[in-house]
């Protein structure tokens, strides 16, 4: 799999005086990333599970308040662009492998199975999206 500069954890903020950290993206049972893990030692969630009433900008900023690293807005902007389509991306990816969403066996699978755009997705444009996420945030490291 291809390797991505965004290789450590990167403190997010604070939430209740604790620091909190977005795991570094990672190629999980060699199928699929694991991206958008936030918390520490005693606590695990994913940036997508901000408060979804609101967009992500917003939750973030919510969710952190003053203490949130990324300062610059348009800074936030574009990494929540970015996670956002790495996700949208990911759920892709594992659509186009498996053939389907996963519920059971998707009667059109076979014109759903995409195994070159699923290898792309994941070998070029999901790390290219990790890069520019890590240029964003290796700003404020």
């Amino acid at each position: 799999m291809t390797q991505t500069k965004f290789t450590s954890r990167f403190l997010m903020g604070k939430v209740n005086n604790e620091c909190i950290y977005l795991s570094a993206p990672n190629w999980d049972c060699g199928w699929y990333w694991g991206f958008g893990y936030l918390g520490n030692k005693d606590c695990h969630y994913h940036l997508n599970g901000l408060n979804n009433k609101i967009n992500l900008y917003d939750a973030i900023r919510e969710h952190f308040g003053k203490s949130l690293t990324i300062k610059e807005d348009k800074d936030i902007w574009t990494f929540c662009e970015l996670v956002l389509t790495a996700y949208s991306l990911k759920e892709t990816a594992e659509v186009l492998g498996r053939g389907g969403s996963h519920m059971t066996k998707n009667p059109c699978q076979n014109i759903i199975k995409n195994e070159v755009e699923e290898k792309r997705i994941n070998e070029i444009v999901l790390p290219a999206i990790f890069n520019a996420i890590e240029d964003i945030i290796s700003k404020y490291r």
